[in-house]
């Protein structure tokens, strides 16, 4: 390597501490060599560590993946409540279940609620999912597939929908936008309603995890109609939720 692989190398790690991550193409564009040559340049600055080489392109050594940095602006956002949910719900799961978790803040607190609960088999669509329990051992993950969606994750659509349809499992614990007591439980997309009803119908029992402030709010898209939601767990009694028929369960 000479001085052009020198002079490339010091523009990618000038640009990388500007930009969490980087793209094979804008890095041919950012030092005018060929694809061919810089592929060439990232294998050798990897060797060196210098870079980490991702999926299309690089990222700085130190820079976190973009799971575990989604993972950690989730996790600020975590407040009592959604814990307190969260460790509500996992005293409903016994080791030796099959459950599925859905995607969603609260479902992430519930998923950390579950490390000593193992051996378990778990379907999931949730990348915090993977984060949270994947070096757990007796923790077996089944992670469902589809078009992923950075917002949330996770993975929705078609394949998604389909995958769930080759599972079964004793509870769902799942996350809702809204719910109405007398009709159900909402989402704010189409995409999330449509996943949360295959989990539905793979499940023997759905558990609907949602802080007070969602409840009597108003919805989009209809998840689950209210004959199919076996319980609510949620952080304060509601009458409202009581006076429908719902299963309630407080946490303390």
């Amino acid at each position: 390597m000479g001085h052009g692989f020198d002079n490339r190398q010091k523009k990618i790690l000038d640009c990388l501490q500007e930009n969490a991550e980087l793209k094979v193409q804008e890095l041919v564009e950012l030092t005018g060599a060929s694809i061919a040559t810089v592929r060439r340049d990232l294998l050798e600055m990897e060797k060196k560590n210098l870079i980490v080489r991702t999926f299309g392109g690089i990222r700085a050594v130190n820079q976190k993946s973009l799971v575990a940095r989604t993972f950690e602006q989730r996790a600020a956002l975590q407040n009592p409540e959604k814990r307190r949910i969260a460790a509500a719900a996992a005293e409903l799961v016994e080791p030796g279940m099959t459950i599925a978790i859905d995607s969603g803040t609260t479902c992430m607190n519930f998923a950390a609620s579950l490390k000593n609960k193992a051996p378990l088999r778990i379907i999931t669509s949730a990348l915090a999912v993977i984060e949270t329990l994947g070096g757990v051992p007796g923790m077996e993950i089944n992670l469902v597939g589809g078009r992923f969606r950075l917002d949330n994750l996770d993975f929705y659509g078609a394949l998604s929908i389909n995958s769930f349809k080759q599972f079964h499992v004793d509870i769902a614990f799942m996350s809702c936008d809204a719910l109405l007591p007398e009709s159900g439980a909402y989402s704010h997309d189409q995409e999330s309603a449509a996943i949360s009803q295959a989990i539905a119908g793979c499940s023997s029992q759905v558990a609907v995890l949602c802080d007070s402030r969602k409840i009597g709010q108003g919805g989009a898209f209809l998840a689950f109609s209210p004959d199919m939601i076996g319980m609510v767990v949620t952080d304060a009694p509601d009458e409202r939720l009581t006076q429908s028929g719902y299963n309630v369960i407080v946490a303390d």
